[in-house]
């Protein structure tokens, strides 16, 4: 039997050919000596130095590179974002209030009233019906003729029947005046509900002290969205009442009070705020102002809102606004007494070519006491923005003025 050569002895065996196979090629490329001959020349040539370079060769070596390959992949990515929304719910309460009215029934009743005559025949014919409840006491004099008790009798048949009663017309009756929430924000409507009995019916709002503030035609049962007012001291509340008118006779229901939320606060603290002011129509706006104190009043200027205003007031308490007309150059230089100072920018235009309430504003207000104060004004309504509604002014030194409203009036200062 064939005995087979194991692995380790294959692999040695083939080490050795290689060897050789290697040794073959090194020595096929070894370089061979040049065989010298002699040559006859006039020179002499120098001997050539043989030279030996071996050089190795490597086996190839191979070398796997491996390349990343990115597979995009797709991820859900489920993402809940919450979202609060704010919903306003309004409970609507109707409170039925009765309402007693009493009816005064007027009865007339007379007097007995004995008349003596000296008529002997009297001319009132006695009743057979009427029947004396008492005995009459008088004694007749001597002169009275002996048939008095007779015309006692028919005086008492006239005045001894039913009384009469006097026919009175009926008067209103309210059976109830509710408003559809205790208290809303401001310048929100009110939804109010009456019945009575009447012809006709007035829906009034007042303030604390009574005094109508506005009033609106109504029917005698109904409902009407009225928007309160905020200002003629109301404070923050609106006080409604119902009047109705029948027959002449008129009847007031108990007062209807809302209170009222202001959705703004005062620019200068609310503690501020003198007794009995509504609510700010707004937040407090501010833009580019000036302002300028004189010997017996002052100056103030603002473009908050647009509204480019001068306002000059007096010392006494009134005041004068009006729209600002410098055209940003043109100043009247007249010399100021020493240590004072004539009115600059808008200020000298207003004091130059407008009259204050009972002459110029020189006579009214004096010099100015101090320069002109360029900085950021304040300005915020009350109740609403504009007209005659009250307005609130800060100034350059830390004061904040409340004008009684429109284009001229009584200002005092708050603050």
């Amino acid at each position: 039997m064939k005995k087979h050569l194991n692995i380790p002895s294959r692999r040695l065996w083939a080490g050795v050919i290689v060897c050789l196979i290697i040794g073959l090629m090194i020595a096929g490329c070894r370089r061979r000596e040049p065989e010298v001959i002699d040559v006859p020349t006039l020179a002499v040539l120098p001997s050539a130095t043989p030279t030996s370079t071996f050089t190795r060769t490597p086996f190839p070596t191979w070398t796997f590179t491996y390349t990343p390959s990115l597979t995009p992949s797709l991820t859900p990515s489920n993402t809940l974002t919450p979202s609060l929304t704010w919903t306003r719910s309004y409970t609507h309460t109707l409170t039925y209030t009765p309402t007693y009215t009493y009816t005064l029934t007027y009865t007339l009743t007379p007097t007995r009233t004995y008349t003596p005559s000296n008529t002997v025949f009297p001319t009132l014919t006695p009743s057979n019906t009427w029947t004396p409840s008492h005995t009459p006491t008088d004694t007749p004099s001597p002169t009275r003729p002996t048939r008095f008790p007779t015309l006692i009798r028919a005086t008492e048949t006239v005045f001894g029947g039913a009384s009469p009663t006097a026919t009175v017309a009926a008067g209103p009756t309210i059976q109830f005046f509710t408003a559809n929430a205790a208290s809303v924000l401001s310048n929100t409507p009110v939804l109010l509900s009456w019945g009575s009995d009447g012809d006709s019916a007035i829906i009034e709002q007042i303030n604390p002290g009574g005094a109508v503030l506005q009033s609106i035609q109504v029917g005698p049962t109904g409902q009407y969205s009225i928007l309160p007012t905020t200002t003629g001291g109301t404070g923050n509340q609106a006080i409604f009442r119902l009047v109705v008118t029948k027959n002449g006779v008129t009847a007031n229901s108990t007062p209807v009070t809302v209170g009222i939320a202001c959705s703004a606060t005062w620019f200068f603290g609310n503690q501020y705020a003198p007794p009995g002011t509504g609510c700010p129509a707004a937040v407090g706006a501010t833009g580019s102002g000036a302002f300028q104190r004189f010997e017996r009043g002052f100056m103030i200027y603002t473009n908050a809102n647009g509204v480019n205003r001068i306002c000059a007031a007096q010392d006494g308490g009134l005041y004068v606004c009006s729209t600002n007309g410098w055209d940003g150059s043109t100043i009247n230089t007249s010399a100021a007494p020493s240590g004072r100072f004539i009115p600059g920018q808008m200020f000298n235009w207003m004091y130059y070519n407008t009259l204050g309430i009972g002459g110029t504003w020189n006579a009214l207000l004096g010099w100015g006491i101090m320069d002109v104060a360029p900085g950021s004004r304040t300005l915020q309504y009350e109740g609403t923005v504009g007209g005659n509604n009250p307005f609130y002014l800060d100034t350059a030194d830390g004061a904040v003025i409340r004008f009684s409203g429109g284009d001229s009036g009584t200002w005092t200062r708050i603050r």
